[in-house]
């Protein structure tokens, strides 16, 4: 998979990936609205920009269509990144692309000296993403019951987290 800041070229696909509120919800949290507004768009673009990097926007191409999108926060005070709105084109799922693309937004964010934790909040419904945090060495540290109105429903949110000194790095990149 390949790996680029996100551009003007993703921003179509992006909204063609989400059918409801709650796919928006699922994917950037209660605050976005559906359909994606061009306004929420544009600030997917800035990442390029930011010195220093406060949240940046990636897009993941497998032979040039966007199949991933994800974002990385940094908190520099506190030496913590976050990932977070991280998505999979439809189309494009079950091929573990997530786990591609967050392997390498791990690695780039323990490559920055001052990060001591990544963390990340995940709907408890939401196993298969589960899966792959847990997967990657994220570990369960709490839940936020109910903390998210969706129409009528309410959600649960799990907080996991991965310390620097839990991050194993593939054999591969230990070997380059």
């Amino acid at each position: 998979m390949q790996i680029a800041f996100f551009a003007e070229q993703d921003r179509l696909a992006l909204s063609s990936w989400f059918t409801s509120q709650a796919d928006v919800t699922q994917w950037a949290g209660p605050g976005v609205a559906w359909p994606l507004e061009e306004s929420f768009l544009a600030t997917l673009l800035d990442s390029a920009s930011q010195k220093p990097a406060s949240l940046l926007t990636f897009a993941g191409k497998q032979a040039g269509e966007l199949a991933a999108v994800a974002q990385t926060g940094f908190d520099w005070n506190n030496h913590l990144a976050c990932l977070c709105r991280v998505v999979v084109n439809p189309a494009m799922r079950g091929k573990n692309l997530a786990e591609h693309m967050l392997r390498q937004l791990i690695a780039t964010a323990f490559q920055q000296e001052g990060i001591e934790r990544i963390e990340l909040r995940v709907y408890t419904f939401n196993q298969a993403a589960i899966r792959t945090y847990e997967k990657l060495g994220f570990v369960r540290e709490g839940v936020q019951r109910q903390g998210v109105a969706v129409g009528e429903a309410r959600w649960d949110c799990a907080l996991y987290g991965m310390l620097r000194q839990e991050y194993v790095q593939p054999e591969a990149a230990r070997r380059a």
